[in-house]
């Protein structure tokens, strides 16, 4: 954008025009006196210009190194991400997954890879603590004619009967492939008492043991989609949250009648809130005005508070997330029931037996992790243990141990096997068909 001396000859003609004390004849010497000025201000503009348009040379070093360290940051931080899981390397099987699962409200997470983990076993005895649909147990007893007994467990009485419905059905229904001498036995009880359930049932297997176990933690889609349940923060209903609908603790107890200190410790510690202490000192004036009641009043009030939150209006759907997850934690007090469980569920396992269990955010999947280290040995460290059993080095494992397609990693204790030192993980295709299973984590431990 430059300014030429015609152009400036014609603006001072116009000026002293306009002001009669100034003649023409003083114009030349002017413009003399003004060149300097008008080019100063021409480069300054040109310069400016360019400046905006091409950032400095240190200006846009610096940009470029803060962006290539933030993709840095990034890509290690996927690459972490994909270290600690391992994606399962079996072939994904929909037509097996739809025929056990009921597409309608619920599909079996990793349905494949906990076939292959009792695949090699003589399963004689064999529990599902967590009965659902029965699509993992419908897989198994199909897959295992050898089966003498099978144990359903369900605390939730509506899933409860839709499982034996289904299970009496497959037996009723018969064939070649199934069990011919199986005692069938489903269970309304927390998977806490399995040993006083196996002793009920047959006293026998509670002192030889029970070949395989499988604990599920995720809830149901039947259990999510009812809105008289109170766990879906999309569909508005009681704020209940509870398993059992026996228990006598609900979310809106917690809510409406619990310290404010320990309302602020589930949301921190459960839901790994860190906005908890806005949320608490909200969730502490709303009893002011008579307190909470639904689902939707809950999620209204995480809503209105997404100004004073980081993450702004999209925040607010995760937030809901968290503190949905930490008050269904705290009324069915599950990471307290999870760890009592696991060790009784490995000390009803029979020598050789296995306890596979699935779960679904990092707060069971610490406690699974730590908890199988603690069983195979109490004495010792396993944090960096660890046996290699990738295809190249299975000469080099346990020459004792009998290995399989899916065991990558071993860590090996006095009392048993963990078999997946990192937990396997649904296939992308699986995600694909089961948008559920993206969470998924499936780890494995072995008697000896």
């Amino acid at each position: 954008m430059a300014v030429t001396a015609a152009a400036a000859t014609s603006s001072l003609a116009f000026l002293f025009a306009s002001f009669p004390g100034l003649t023409p004849l003083k114009i030349p010497a002017t413009i003399r006196i003004l060149r300097p000025l008008t080019t100063f201000l021409s480069h300054r503009i040109t310069s400016k210009s360019k400046s905006r348009r091409n950032p400095s040379p240190s200006l846009a070093s610096a940009s470029s190194s803060v962006s290539k360290s933030s993709n840095s940051k990034r890509s290690r931080e996927s690459l972490e991400s994909l270290k600690r899981r391992t994606r399962s390397g079996k072939e994904f099987d929909e037509e097996c997954l739809k025929r056990h699962g009921d597409e309608g409200s619920h599909l079996p997470v990793l349905l494949g890879e906990v076939m292959d983990v009792f695949k090699s076993e003589s399963l004689r005895s064999f529990v599902d603590c967590t009965l659902g649909a029965a699509g993992h147990s419908s897989a198994i007893v199909r897959a295992h004619p050898e089966l003498e007994l099978y144990i359903g467990l369900d605390v939730d009485p509506s899933a409860h009967e839709k499982a034996r419905a289904r299970m009496n059905d497959l037996v009723i229904g018969g064939g070649s492939h199934l069990p011919t001498n199986m005692n069938l036995h489903m269970v309304a009880r927390n998977f806490k008492e399995i040993k006083q359930v196996i002793a009920e049932v047959d006293e026998r297997f509670l002192i030889f043991g029970i070949n395989g176990i499988l604990l599920d933690l995720g809830m149901s889609s039947m259990q999510v989609d009812d809105p008289e349940r109170g766990f879906s923060m999309l569909n508005n209903g009681p704020l209940d949250m509870r398993m059992d609908p026996k228990a006598t603790t609900s979310a809106e107890d917690i809510l409406n009648a619990w310290p404010a200190d320990e309302v602020g410790r589930i949301l921190r510690d459960y839901g790994e809130e860190r906005n908890w202490y806005y949320i608490q000192s909200k969730l502490m004036k709303a009893r002011l005005a008579g307190g909470l009641h639904s689902t939707g009043e809950l999620v209204d009030l995480i809503r209105s508070t997404a100004r004073g939150i980081r993450g702004g209006r999209q925040g607010w759907i995760k937030t809901s997330a968290r503190v949905f997850q930490a008050l269904r934690i705290a009324v069915n007090d599950e990471l307290r029931t999870l760890e009592a469980s696991l060790h009784a569920c490995f000390d009803c396992l029979a020598p050789g037996g296995r306890l596979a269990v699935i779960s679904f955010h990092s707060l069971e999947d610490r406690i699974v992790k730590q908890t199988f280290l603690d069983l195979i040995s109490n004495n010792k460290s396993h944090e960096d243990d660890g046996e290699d059993c990738s295809l190249e080095s299975r000469n080099s494992c346990r020459p004792n141990f009998q290995l399989e397609p899916w065991v990558k990693q071993i860590v090996a204790g006095e009392n048993g096997v963990v078999l997946t030192k990192r937990p396997m993980s649904a296939s992308l295709e699986e995600e694909k068909v089961n948008p559920r299973s993206r969470s998924a984590k499936l780890r494995v431990i072995q008697k000896t």
